[in-house]
């Protein structure tokens, strides 16, 4: 057991003499000091365990006013003290017990007891320190998150409510920030969760790095300053900073984009050097809510307002997002009850063979005419089927429902040559989508090479050793397979050579400015003989003009599809447009 340390604060040296040898000999170390001032020095500069004081002592400072600034110091707050005077008066006796003394001795002092006195104090700093150490570990669970030490929902949300009562009556105004990481899931998937905790501890590093001193607001007791930050985490990869004290709404962003610029350098994680970002929302006091819950379900709505927009950006709540997540949550619910309710329609477009000079295939497109709102566009109710994972009953439907038209049309005579159906992410990660689509093809009795199924560039990355997977089995059942929106996404030619694909559609956004901008048409032209040289198909979207046309059918492009030619059309009026279309006007 540690050496007790005893310091002796009196003016008299007879006593002060008496005491330290008598503590010596029970194994205690002592310390000496004539006067207040000097005792506080010294224990300043090393702790003590207890502390005798005198109460009336020559100078300026009195035992009463010595004992009352031992605990305002952090680590005297707990430190036993013992006064020792003549006075036994009970107003005395009351001024001490007043400034924190923990017992009270009058002289003459007995010598004789004084080791057992001290004894019994020094026992009972230790069960008090104990059962503080105690409190202070289950405070920790209750308050701190383990992996990266930084305080958890419950501690936030506390804080968060004292600072909104601060500031109502301060009348100021503060940002709470609500931070999501960009693919974190993805990340844990692919390289586990081990490696996504270290990402999880770099992060809370890196922010507490980026705040304002100002924003050091939460401090516990015996902790350093700097461990308690108004910053948190949520919970898996969401955290929530407290900005505080801010002016305008400038200031904030300064703030924002310094955290942005923080969290997007790259991580070096064992033999990996990885790139993070991070979407962000913010809600201002008192102007976006005024109770914590409301200030964090605000910031949370906007962080995910700036995570459709691309992410690694940040973005304010307004009331339009109120409005919007109403919307939203209305079509989600009947996004679960429009096949039932026969909402849903598929939607033709055709794919024009520029060398035969004729239609050869079909492009299979959703449509949703909703029974009080009428028609939804894809681009609103498509990722929010991905999101819900909707997608998946939803993507069957349109399988099912694609592949029965194409066999009526075979079975008319309309030779369309492929019908080609979209599939998202979500269901080629799916793992029993390769089953699904065999069992279509065997309900439908479509020949599995008149499909094809069209993923987005984007989705090639979602997973790559799943995608290519499921993409081989879908292979393996003799569809054809192609990539849509090419040149938009992320692939690259060595990830491109590892799927089974045998077509590649070029972004409408590269065909638009063909006939303008000399770098768009250069990446048409390497887009198709880099296709030609790997034996892939090309289909070019978007055609709009004959200029366009012409362009594509000079270059080698094999097929076209855009308003030109058809836009996309219900089934009964795509028999119509083929019965009765004259294609030599697009071939002059």
């Amino acid at each position: 057991m540690q050496e007790a340390h005893i310091l002796i604060i009196d003016d008299d040296p007879i006593i002060r003499r008496l005491l330290a040898r008598t503590l010596q000999k029970e194994g205690m170390k002592t310390s000496e000091a004539c006067a207040g001032e000097q005792g506080l020095e010294i224990f300043r500069a090393e702790r003590a365990d207890v502390v005798l004081l005198d109460v009336v002592m020559p100078g300026g400072m009195d035992g009463f006013t010595v004992c009352a600034k031992i605990k305002q110091q952090l680590k005297g707050q707990h430190v036993p003290v013992l006064m020792m005077t003549g006075l036994d008066d009970i107003e005395s006796i009351n001024h001490a017990y007043e400034a924190g003394a923990t017992d009270f001795i009058t002289k003459p002092i007995n010598i004789a007891l004084i080791g057992h006195r001290v004894r019994y104090m020094l026992r009972s700093a230790q069960a008090t320190q104990s059962l503080l150490e105690s409190e202070n570990r289950l405070h920790r669970m209750a308050y701190f998150d383990p992996l990266t030490e930084l305080p958890n929902r419950s501690f936030f949300q506390e804080h968060l409510q004292m600072m909104i009562s601060l500031a109502e009556r301060q009348q100021q105004k503060f940002g709470v920030f609500f931070l999501d990481i960009d693919g974190f899931k993805r990340i844990n998937d692919t390289l586990g969760h081990l490696l996504g905790d270290r990402i999880l501890q770099e992060t809370g590093r890196r922010l507490r790095k980026s705040l304002r001193a100002c924003d050091a607001v939460i401090r516990m007791d015996g902790t350093p300053a700097e461990s308690g930050l108004s910053l948190a985490r949520l919970g898996g990869d969401e955290f929530s900073v407290l900005y505080s004290m801010i002016e305008s709404r400038d200031e904030a962003s300064n703030g924002a984009e310094r955290i942005r610029q923080a969290l997007s350098k790259p991580i070096y994680v064992d033999q990996h050097e990885l790139f993070t970002t991070i979407s962000m929302g913010i809600a201002v006091y008192p102007d976006n809510g005024k109770t914590a819950e409301s200030l964090l379900k605000n910031a949370d709505m906007a962080m995910h307002y700036a995570k459709r927009d691309g992410g690694n950006n940040y973005r304010y709540f307004s009331s339009n997002m109120t409005d919007a997540a109403k919307r939203r949550l209305f079509l989600e619910n009947s996004l679960h009850n429009a096949i039932e309710r026969n909402e849903l329609e598929l939607h033709y477009q055709p794919q024009l063979n520029l060398e035969k000079g004729k239609f050869f295939g079909s492009e299979a497109l959703l449509r949703w005419k909703h029974q009080e709102l009428g028609w939804i566009s894809p681009v609103e109710f498509i990722p929010l089927a991905e999101e819900t994972g909707l997608i998946v009953d939803i993507g069957e439907w349109v399988l099912r429902q694609a592949c029965i038209q194409a066999k009526i049309w075979q079975g008319k005579g309309l030779s369309m040559g492929y019908m080609a159906v979209n599939v998202s992410a979500v269901q080629l990660l799916y793992k029993d989508y390769p089953n699904i689509v065999a069992a279509v093809l065997a309900e439908t009795g479509l020949p599995p090479e008149t499909l094809e199924l069209e993923v987005t560039e984007s989705a090639l990355i979602a997973d790559e050793t799943s995608v290519a997977n499921s993409l081989q089995s879908l292979k393996d059942l003799g569809v054809q397979l192609a990539i849509d929106d090419f040149g938009t996404g992320y692939s690259s030619l060595s990830r491109l050579i590892n799927f089974p694909i045998d077509r590649l559609k070029i972004d409408r956004s590269f065909i638009m400015d063909v006939e303008q901008n000399p770098a768009k048409a250069a990446i048409v032209v390497a887009i198709i003989a880099m296709a030609e040289g790997m034996k892939m198909q090309v289909v070019a979207e978007g055609v709009e003009t004959q200029g366009q046309l012409a362009f594509l059918k000079i270059n080698n492009c094999n097929d076209a599809q855009g308003y030109l030619m058809s836009k996309p059309l219900p089934s009964a009026n795509i028999e119509e447009f083929l019965n009765t279309y004259f294609l030599q006007k697009f071939m002059d």
